[in-house]
Protein backbone atom coordinates (compact mmCIF):
# COMPACT_ATOMS: atom_id res chain seq x y z
CA UNK A 1 0.00 0.00 0.00
CA UNK A 2 1.46 3.40 -0.90
CA UNK A 3 2.65 6.14 1.63
CA UNK A 4 1.47 9.36 1.39
CA UNK A 5 2.43 12.37 3.45
CA UNK A 6 1.49 16.06 1.91
CA UNK A 7 2.38 19.72 2.84
CA UNK A 8 0.78 22.64 0.62
CA UNK A 9 1.81 24.89 4.02
CA UNK A 10 -0.75 27.29 4.11
CA UNK A 11 -2.32 26.38 7.24
CA UNK A 12 0.21 27.64 9.31
CA UNK A 13 0.35 31.14 11.25
CA UNK A 14 3.94 30.67 12.37
CA UNK A 15 6.39 27.90 10.97
CA UNK A 16 6.71 26.35 14.80
CA UNK A 17 3.14 25.33 13.88
CA UNK A 18 4.46 22.84 11.57
CA UNK A 19 5.47 20.78 14.55
CA UNK A 20 2.81 20.63 16.37
CA UNK A 21 1.64 17.09 15.19
CA UNK A 22 2.00 17.04 11.47
CA UNK A 23 5.53 16.76 11.15
CA UNK A 24 7.48 14.95 13.24
CA UNK A 25 10.20 17.09 14.68
CA UNK A 26 13.26 19.12 13.37
CA UNK A 27 13.40 23.47 14.00
CA UNK A 28 10.43 24.77 13.19
CA UNK A 29 11.13 27.93 15.06
CA UNK A 30 14.70 28.94 13.50
CA UNK A 31 15.27 32.74 12.91
CA UNK A 32 16.18 32.18 9.40
CA UNK A 33 12.76 30.15 8.77
CA UNK A 34 9.70 32.27 7.60
CA UNK A 35 6.28 32.04 5.64
CA UNK A 36 6.33 34.14 2.10
CA UNK A 37 3.98 33.90 -0.67
CA UNK A 38 3.47 30.65 -2.26
CA UNK A 39 4.02 29.91 -6.34
CA UNK A 40 -0.09 30.29 -6.77
CA UNK A 41 -2.43 33.35 -5.11
CA UNK A 42 -3.23 33.22 -1.98
CA UNK A 43 -1.29 30.20 -0.75
CA UNK A 44 2.24 30.22 1.23
CA UNK A 45 5.31 28.96 0.59
CA UNK A 46 8.25 27.96 3.24
CA UNK A 47 11.55 30.27 2.84
CA UNK A 48 14.96 29.64 4.32
CA UNK A 49 17.98 31.54 4.67
CA UNK A 50 20.90 31.00 6.56
CA UNK A 51 23.20 28.46 8.13
CA UNK A 52 22.78 24.60 8.17
CA UNK A 53 20.14 22.93 10.03
CA UNK A 54 17.32 19.44 10.05
CA UNK A 55 13.88 21.80 8.90
CA UNK A 56 11.42 18.94 9.52
CA UNK A 57 11.19 14.89 10.06
CA UNK A 58 8.60 12.67 8.83
CA UNK A 59 8.55 8.79 9.72
CA UNK A 60 6.79 6.85 7.75
CA UNK A 61 6.78 3.63 9.79
CA UNK A 62 6.79 1.69 6.46
CA UNK A 63 9.73 -0.15 4.81
CA UNK A 64 9.50 0.62 1.22
CA UNK A 65 12.20 0.65 -1.42
CA UNK A 66 10.71 3.49 -3.88
CA UNK A 67 9.95 6.56 -3.00
CA UNK A 68 8.84 10.07 -4.73
CA UNK A 69 9.47 13.58 -3.91
CA UNK A 70 7.28 16.08 -5.84
CA UNK A 71 8.30 19.56 -4.44
CA UNK A 72 8.07 23.67 -5.96
CA UNK A 73 11.57 25.06 -5.76
CA UNK A 74 12.09 28.76 -6.13
CA UNK A 75 15.77 30.13 -5.27
CA UNK A 76 16.34 33.90 -4.83
CA UNK A 77 19.57 33.30 -4.94
CA UNK A 78 21.95 34.05 -7.94
CA UNK A 79 22.77 30.78 -9.62
CA UNK A 80 26.52 30.49 -9.19
CA UNK A 81 28.81 28.86 -7.09
CA UNK A 82 28.65 25.19 -5.55
CA UNK A 83 27.31 25.81 -2.14
CA UNK A 84 24.79 22.55 -1.31
CA UNK A 85 21.51 24.04 0.29
CA UNK A 86 18.05 22.19 0.64
CA UNK A 87 18.30 18.56 0.77
CA UNK A 88 15.60 15.14 1.24
CA UNK A 89 17.38 13.13 2.89
CA UNK A 90 16.09 8.89 3.03
CA UNK A 91 16.49 7.21 6.27
CA UNK A 92 16.52 3.71 6.99
CA UNK A 93 15.64 4.11 11.00
CA UNK A 94 18.57 5.53 12.12
CA UNK A 95 20.82 4.72 9.00
CA UNK A 96 21.03 7.25 6.06
CA UNK A 97 21.08 6.10 2.61
CA UNK A 98 21.09 8.89 0.41
CA UNK A 99 20.04 12.49 -0.33
CA UNK A 100 18.85 14.62 -3.14
CA UNK A 101 20.34 18.08 -3.20
CA UNK A 102 19.77 21.45 -4.84
CA UNK A 103 23.18 23.09 -5.26
CA UNK A 104 23.65 26.74 -5.48
CA UNK A 105 24.33 26.57 -9.15
CA UNK A 106 21.04 25.10 -10.30
CA UNK A 107 22.64 21.56 -10.25
CA UNK A 108 20.55 18.97 -8.38
CA UNK A 109 22.42 15.86 -6.61
CA UNK A 110 21.69 12.40 -5.16
CA UNK A 111 24.82 11.80 -2.79
CA UNK A 112 25.58 8.85 -0.53
CA UNK A 113 24.61 8.41 2.79
CA UNK A 114 24.92 12.36 3.68
CA UNK A 115 24.25 15.80 1.59
CA UNK A 116 27.76 15.94 1.64
CA UNK A 117 28.32 12.49 0.98
CA UNK A 118 29.78 10.90 -1.85
CA UNK A 119 28.03 12.10 -5.82
CA UNK A 120 25.78 8.96 -7.17
CA UNK A 121 24.50 11.04 -9.44
CA UNK A 122 24.61 15.02 -11.19
CA UNK A 123 21.36 16.81 -12.81
CA UNK A 124 23.07 19.78 -14.61
CA UNK A 125 21.32 22.66 -15.01
CA UNK A 126 17.94 21.49 -13.39
CA UNK A 127 17.15 24.81 -11.83
CA UNK A 128 17.60 27.95 -14.84
CA UNK A 129 16.77 30.77 -13.47
CA UNK A 130 16.47 33.09 -10.56
CA UNK A 131 13.52 33.85 -8.89
CA UNK A 132 11.41 31.43 -10.88
CA UNK A 133 9.46 28.32 -9.53
CA UNK A 134 10.32 24.88 -10.66
CA UNK A 135 8.02 22.31 -9.87
CA UNK A 136 9.98 18.40 -9.53
CA UNK A 137 9.36 15.01 -9.20
CA UNK A 138 12.02 12.43 -8.07
CA UNK A 139 12.08 9.23 -8.08
CA UNK A 140 15.10 6.81 -5.42
CA UNK A 141 15.09 3.64 -5.60
CA UNK A 142 16.86 2.27 -2.70
CA UNK A 143 19.10 -0.96 -3.58
CA UNK A 144 22.74 -1.76 -3.31
CA UNK A 145 23.09 -2.74 -6.81
CA UNK A 146 19.95 -1.64 -8.63
CA UNK A 147 19.59 1.98 -6.68
CA UNK A 148 18.33 4.77 -9.24
CA UNK A 149 17.85 7.87 -9.39
CA UNK A 150 15.37 9.71 -11.90
CA UNK A 151 13.60 13.30 -12.03
CA UNK A 152 10.90 14.97 -14.22
CA UNK A 153 10.66 18.90 -14.39
CA UNK A 154 7.57 21.00 -14.75
CA UNK A 155 5.39 18.00 -14.88
CA UNK A 156 7.28 16.45 -17.83
CA UNK A 157 6.21 13.17 -18.97
CA UNK A 158 9.68 11.67 -19.42
CA UNK A 159 12.46 11.87 -17.14
CA UNK A 160 14.72 14.81 -17.65
CA UNK A 161 17.29 12.99 -15.84
CA UNK A 162 17.94 9.35 -15.03
CA UNK A 163 20.79 7.41 -13.35
CA UNK A 164 20.51 3.49 -12.36
CA UNK A 165 22.82 1.16 -11.44
CA UNK A 166 23.76 2.94 -7.94
CA UNK A 167 24.52 1.97 -4.91
CA UNK A 168 21.58 4.42 -2.92
CA UNK A 169 21.81 1.72 0.21
CA UNK A 170 25.12 2.21 1.93
CA UNK A 171 22.93 0.26 5.06
CA UNK A 172 21.66 -3.21 5.44
CA UNK A 173 18.31 -2.76 4.52
CA UNK A 174 16.98 -1.88 0.88
CA UNK A 175 14.50 0.33 1.94
CA UNK A 176 13.57 3.92 3.77
CA UNK A 177 11.60 4.48 6.37
CA UNK A 178 12.12 8.45 7.05
CA UNK A 179 12.20 11.41 5.59
CA UNK A 180 14.52 14.66 6.50
CA UNK A 181 14.38 17.68 4.62
CA UNK A 182 17.06 19.99 5.49
CA UNK A 183 19.60 22.88 5.05
CA UNK A 184 23.47 21.94 4.49
CA UNK A 185 25.34 25.34 4.78
CA UNK A 186 24.70 28.62 4.68
CA UNK A 187 22.57 29.78 1.74
CA UNK A 188 20.83 32.40 1.15
CA UNK A 189 17.76 31.54 -0.02
CA UNK A 190 15.53 28.96 -1.10
CA UNK A 191 11.64 28.65 -1.24
CA UNK A 192 9.63 25.29 -1.50
CA UNK A 193 5.91 24.85 -1.59
CA UNK A 194 3.63 22.01 -3.24
CA UNK A 195 5.82 19.05 -0.94
CA UNK A 196 4.47 15.16 -1.66
CA UNK A 197 6.58 11.84 -0.32
CA UNK A 198 5.12 8.65 -1.15
CA UNK A 199 6.82 4.90 -0.98
CA UNK A 200 5.83 2.04 -2.16
CA UNK A 201 7.02 -1.77 -2.22
CA UNK A 202 7.46 -1.27 -5.70
CA UNK A 203 6.80 1.33 -8.69
CA UNK A 204 4.74 4.42 -8.03
CA UNK A 205 2.94 6.13 -10.58
CA UNK A 206 4.55 9.58 -11.85
CA UNK A 207 1.84 12.36 -10.83
CA UNK A 208 3.32 15.49 -13.19
CA UNK A 209 3.04 18.63 -11.69
CA UNK A 210 0.91 18.81 -8.40
CA UNK A 211 -0.71 21.97 -6.53
CA UNK A 212 -1.99 21.30 -2.80
CA UNK A 213 -5.41 23.30 -2.51
CA UNK A 214 -6.29 24.47 0.88
CA UNK A 215 -9.94 24.18 1.37
CA UNK A 216 -12.16 25.87 4.40
CA UNK A 217 -15.36 25.18 6.21
CA UNK A 218 -17.66 27.07 4.06
CA UNK A 219 -21.00 26.29 5.86
CA UNK A 220 -22.74 24.52 8.52
CA UNK A 221 -24.15 20.59 7.56
CA UNK A 222 -24.70 19.69 11.35
CA UNK A 223 -23.74 20.79 14.23
CA UNK A 224 -23.40 19.79 18.28
CA UNK A 225 -20.44 22.52 18.91
CA UNK A 226 -20.66 25.30 20.32
CA UNK A 227 -19.60 29.02 18.77
CA UNK A 228 -17.78 31.65 20.42
CA UNK A 229 -18.81 34.16 18.14
CA UNK A 230 -21.04 34.55 14.69
CA UNK A 231 -23.46 33.57 13.00
CA UNK A 232 -22.31 29.40 11.97
CA UNK A 233 -19.79 27.35 13.42
CA UNK A 234 -17.87 27.11 10.17
CA UNK A 235 -17.66 30.78 10.71
CA UNK A 236 -15.03 30.09 13.94
CA UNK A 237 -12.83 27.86 12.20
CA UNK A 238 -13.06 28.96 8.16
CA UNK A 239 -9.17 31.09 8.26
CA UNK A 240 -6.78 30.34 5.89
CA UNK A 241 -4.05 30.39 8.79
CA UNK A 242 -5.10 28.72 12.38
CA UNK A 243 -5.94 31.53 14.40
CA UNK A 244 -6.30 29.60 18.04
CA UNK A 245 -8.61 31.51 20.63
CA UNK A 246 -9.46 34.53 18.52
CA UNK A 247 -12.59 32.16 17.53
CA UNK A 248 -13.41 28.71 18.13
CA UNK A 249 -15.66 25.89 18.17
CA UNK A 250 -15.85 23.66 21.46
CA UNK A 251 -17.68 20.92 23.00
CA UNK A 252 -17.10 18.22 26.67
CA UNK A 253 -20.04 16.09 25.26
CA UNK A 254 -18.24 12.45 24.20
CA UNK A 255 -19.47 11.80 20.59
CA UNK A 256 -20.68 15.69 19.74
CA UNK A 257 -19.60 16.17 16.18
CA UNK A 258 -19.82 18.98 13.67
CA UNK A 259 -19.67 18.75 10.24
CA UNK A 260 -18.77 21.79 7.85
CA UNK A 261 -19.20 22.08 3.33
CA UNK A 262 -16.25 23.24 1.86
CA UNK A 263 -15.44 25.81 -0.41
CA UNK A 264 -14.89 24.57 -4.33
CA UNK A 265 -11.65 25.10 -6.02
CA UNK A 266 -11.55 27.90 -8.35
CA UNK A 267 -10.29 25.10 -11.32
CA UNK A 268 -10.98 21.76 -11.80
CA UNK A 269 -7.68 19.38 -11.27
CA UNK A 270 -7.21 16.35 -13.79
CA UNK A 271 -6.65 13.87 -10.51
CA UNK A 272 -6.98 13.82 -6.85
CA UNK A 273 -4.12 12.39 -5.38
CA UNK A 274 -5.04 12.32 -2.06
CA UNK A 275 -7.73 14.37 0.54
CA UNK A 276 -6.02 15.20 4.20
CA UNK A 277 -8.29 16.34 6.97
CA UNK A 278 -6.68 18.56 8.95
CA UNK A 279 -7.75 20.14 12.47
CA UNK A 280 -6.14 22.42 15.17
CA UNK A 281 -7.27 21.17 18.65
CA UNK A 282 -6.45 21.71 22.37
CA UNK A 283 -8.56 21.10 25.58
CA UNK A 284 -8.80 23.68 27.67
CA UNK A 285 -9.62 21.97 31.46
CA UNK A 286 -7.53 19.71 33.60
CA UNK A 287 -9.86 16.24 33.00
CA UNK A 288 -8.49 13.67 29.85
CA UNK A 289 -10.16 14.70 26.75
CA UNK A 290 -9.91 13.05 23.46
CA UNK A 291 -10.48 14.02 19.86
CA UNK A 292 -10.49 13.47 16.27
CA UNK A 293 -11.06 15.39 13.09
CA UNK A 294 -13.79 13.35 10.51
CA UNK A 295 -14.81 13.65 6.92
CA UNK A 296 -17.78 11.91 5.50
CA UNK A 297 -18.27 11.03 1.82
CA UNK A 298 -21.71 10.40 0.60
CA UNK A 299 -23.21 8.12 3.25
CA UNK A 300 -19.95 7.23 5.22
CA UNK A 301 -18.14 9.01 7.51
CA UNK A 302 -14.22 8.32 8.15
CA UNK A 303 -12.22 9.08 11.64
CA UNK A 304 -8.69 10.02 12.64
CA UNK A 305 -7.21 7.87 15.30
CA UNK A 306 -8.46 9.18 18.92
CA UNK A 307 -5.91 11.13 20.37
CA UNK A 308 -6.18 12.75 23.91
CA UNK A 309 -5.50 16.24 24.16
CA UNK A 310 -3.05 18.79 25.83
CA UNK A 311 -3.63 21.97 26.78
CA UNK A 312 -1.31 23.29 24.12
CA UNK A 313 -2.86 23.15 20.42
CA UNK A 314 -2.03 20.80 17.78
CA UNK A 315 -3.02 18.96 14.40
CA UNK A 316 -5.22 16.07 14.33
CA UNK A 317 -5.47 15.01 10.79
CA UNK A 318 -5.80 11.90 8.20
CA UNK A 319 -5.30 11.30 4.78
CA UNK A 320 -7.24 9.59 2.05
CA UNK A 321 -5.86 8.07 -1.13
CA UNK A 322 -9.22 6.85 -2.51
CA UNK A 323 -12.71 8.18 -1.23
CA UNK A 324 -13.92 5.96 1.25
CA UNK A 325 -17.76 6.23 -0.19
CA UNK A 326 -16.57 3.96 -3.07
CA UNK A 327 -13.20 2.70 -2.70
CA UNK A 328 -12.05 4.51 -6.12
CA UNK A 329 -10.26 7.61 -6.88
CA UNK A 330 -11.63 10.71 -6.08
CA UNK A 331 -13.03 12.99 -8.56
CA UNK A 332 -13.44 16.54 -7.92
CA UNK A 333 -16.69 16.47 -7.84
CA UNK A 334 -16.90 13.61 -4.53
CA UNK A 335 -13.99 16.13 -3.04
CA UNK A 336 -16.39 19.00 -3.59
CA UNK A 337 -19.33 17.34 -1.73
CA UNK A 338 -17.17 15.74 1.21
CA UNK A 339 -18.32 17.47 4.72
CA UNK A 340 -15.41 17.85 7.50
CA UNK A 341 -15.20 18.44 11.28
CA UNK A 342 -14.05 17.95 14.50
CA UNK A 343 -15.15 14.95 17.19
CA UNK A 344 -15.17 14.75 20.88
CA UNK A 345 -14.11 11.10 21.50
CA UNK A 346 -13.74 10.65 25.03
Amino acid sequence: MTYVFGDGLDCYAATADMLLGYWDGGLGTNVNLTLQPGRFAGGQALQFGGAAFVLLTKSSAVNDAVHHISVAYRQTLALSGTTLGLYFQFIDNVTNQCCIVFRSDGTILLTSATPAGTTLATYAGAVTAQNTWFQFEFEVVINNTSGSFKARKNGNSTDDHSTTGINTRPGANSYANKLTVGQQATFVSWQIDDLLWRSDAAAVPWLGDIRAYTRMPASDASVTFTRTAGATNASCVDEPQQNALTDYVFSANVNDADFYTIGTTATTPATVVAVTTRGFISKSDAGVKGAAVQLKSGATTVTSTPTLLSTTFGWLWRTDTTDPATGAAWTNGAVNSVQIGPKVTS
